[in-house]
């Protein structure tokens, strides 16, 4: 009791330091609303914008906004969630963000004066067509506000350099910034090539590089690509110091090129969407630099379990969306006609969703959720291999029939060449469902990895295994045959027809006699659900309870077929149906083994 008595306490910070904690508070206050406000004015264009411009490019100008100002706000929003006063990564991400709305001005601008030159077919239904004033204004007034953001956090900025000196950037080593600014350059060099591509006069549009871009928006895109390069390149200006924090030097530096990449992402996303999913435009070879530039500029997190898990959350949140798109769009298209839908791709609708739904929670969880939740990630990504299949197979056969003669159905003998059989919109959209779920794995795995280095380190995250293995899991006796019984009725599950009719087995997919990619994406769920019941009984309860999941998202997947595609007359249950439902109801009983576990540990936990 003496002793702790005499510990001396910390003395209250003087007049001086409180006035300077409530100009940088209020700085970052002032720079998130401004950030925020642009984001909702830009989210109410995109949603208002008059005519025909399509679903997809509605979707990326409300999405894109909202990615921009999380990125901006993430690390001012960690720091106050910790008790902490928002520091220079707090106000250099908004800042950095606000930075593009100097550009940004002056392209918006052109809708106002110059309507018929704006080539914007995120918001245009065609060359010709004008923006209605008001909402022309809004995209102006949000550049603005972001400017306001940028000048805000600046002063901010400045008054914590006059206090703490090195504590606004930090060192650096050498060669940090070798990747961040290799992706500004090339992000910017997409900046100011054409935006988008046209592929017939229907369209109305001339896309124009910046050279050829009459002001103000040429200048406009010209400042873009500029700001790009210069804020990326700022946070190392100043030379290694030897006495600066080398933490705070490359936190600054993180939120400034993670909340710099979003930006571009963020104005680029639209584009991107119309080019692909209307008639008439085609992708650019600057857009795909612009995203590729602008995704090796976001700053990579740190090496710990928890971030690389968020990272593996929000790539499975990209592959949710991509999978939502997949199973939306047409997947091929004819030269002369509307886009071909053949309904092969609606079996992506319940593997985004229960592919999201983890990585939300992934996302967004405290640390003990997300480390906990992050095993479903690592078998879930596979019910997009699967649900693609049928999908992917007919995106295959129609670009290998192209060009393939065929008899004219007159009746005449001489063949007609089938030509302009091309990969639509959805096509694309699977594909890159694909390789973002490639990514997904990776990421998560290389969570896991993580994990148990920290373990080995002493870095111990939250629901980390002891490195002393004092939880070492034995095999549950209820568990093990309960998952070994689930593994053996997967092959059947996934292999075996949802209906007896041969033709309904076909149109449903999995089955192992026809090969395909239908019937490797039936075997990629074969794999998920028995690596997942497989390793349940030798995992802990909470892991144990997420590869349950994850199993019973795939099988869940599985059995959706038989509410999306419809049975025909005729038709009967079969083999595949009930081995998959009897699966599914194991594996749940595993689960229901597993939540029965973590309860009799909180309650051990807990004591009499």
């Amino acid at each position: 009791m003496t002793a702790s008595r005499a510990e001396p306490r910390p003395s209250p910070p003087g007049p001086a330091a409180q006035a300077a904690t409530r100009r940088v508070d209020g700085a970052w206050w002032t720079a998130a609303s401004c950030v925020t406000v642009a984001a909702v004015l830009r989210v109410l264009v995109a949603v208002l914008a008059p005519g025909a411009i399509g679903a997809p490019t509605r979707a990326a100008g409300i999405l894109a906004p909202v990615v921009a100002v999380v990125a901006a706000l993430a690390p001012g929003l960690a720091t106050r969630r910790a008790g902490r006063t928002p520091g220079a990564a707090s106000l250099a991400a908004p800042a950095a963000l606000g930075v593009l709305g100097l550009g940004g001005l002056l392209v918006d601008l052109t809708l106002l004066v110059d309507p018929v030159a704006a080539a914007r077919p995120d918001l245009l239904p065609s060359g010709i067509s004008v923006l209605p004033a008001p909402l022309a204004t809004l995209l102006v007034v949000a550049d603005v506000v972001l400017l306001v953001a940028a000048v805000v956090a600046g002063r901010g900025l400045v008054a914590l350099g006059r206090e703490g000196g090195a504590a606004v950037l930090g060192g650096h080593p050498p060669g940090a910034l070798v990747r961040p600014v290799a992706g500004a350059v090339l992000a910017a060099a997409g900046i100011a090539a054409a935006p988008f591509s046209v592929d017939g006069s229907l369209s109305g549009f001339a896309p124009h590089a910046v050279l050829d871009t009459a002001p103000p928006a040429g200048i406009g895109v010209a400042l873009l690509a500029v700001a790009v390069v210069a804020a990326a390149v700022l946070p190392g200006l100043r030379p290694t110091d030897p006495a600066a924090d080398p933490e705070t030097g490359m936190r600054v530096r993180r939120a400034v090129h993670t909340a710099l990449g979003a930006g571009v992402v963020a104005a680029v996303a639209p584009v991107v969407a119309a080019s692909i999913s209307r008639a008439g435009l085609d992708l650019s070879p600057g857009a795909v630099l612009a995203v590729a530039g602008a995704l090796l500029l976001i700053g990579v997190p740190a090496r710990t379990a928890v971030l690389r898990s968020r990272a593996a959350g929000v790539a499975a949140l990209l592959t949710a969306g991509a999978a939502l798109f997949g199973a939306l769009l047409p997947t091929t298209t004819l030269a002369g006609s509307e886009p071909v839908t053949t309904g092969t791709g609606l079996l992506l609708l319940p593997a985004a969703a229960v592919l999201a739904l983890p990585a939300a929670l992934v996302v967004v969880g405290t640390p003990r959720l997300v480390v906990r939740a992050r095993p479903t990630l690592s078998v879930a990504w596979l019910t997009v291999p699967f649900a693609a299949g049928p999908a992917l197979d007919v995106v295959l056969g129609a670009v290998d029939s192209a060009g393939t003669p065929v008899v004219d159905p007159s009746g005449a003998s001489i063949p007609v060449p089938t030509t302009g059989v091309g990969v639509g919109a959805g096509g694309w959209a699977v594909v890159a469902a694909l390789v973002l779920a490639v990514l997904t794995a990776v990421l998560a795995v290389g969570a896991g990895f993580a994990e148990r280095r920290d373990v080995a380190g002493a870095r111990v995250p939250l629901g980390a295994r002891p490195a002393d293995g004092t939880d070492t899991v034995e095999p549950d006796p209820t568990m093990l045959p309960m998952c070994a019984l689930a593994a053996v009725l997967a092959v059947p599950g996934f292999g075996g027809p949802l209906a007896r009719d041969a033709l309904a087995a076909n149109a449903a997919g999995g089955t192992w006699q026809n090969p395909g990619a239908a019937a490797w994406g039936s075997l990629a769920g074969v794999v998920g659900v028995a690596i997942a019941v497989l390793l349940a009984p030798r995992a802990r309860p909470a892991r144990a309870l997420a590869l349950l999941a994850a199993a019973g998202a795939l099988l869940v997947v599985r059995l959706s077929a038989l509410v999306l595609t419809p049975p025909r007359p005729g038709e009967s249950v079969g083999i595949g149906t009930w081995a998959a439902i009897v699966c599914l109801v194991v594996s749940l009983g595993a689960a229901v083994v597993s939540v029965m576990q973590i309860r009799d540990r909180d309650t051990e936990d807990d004591g009499p």
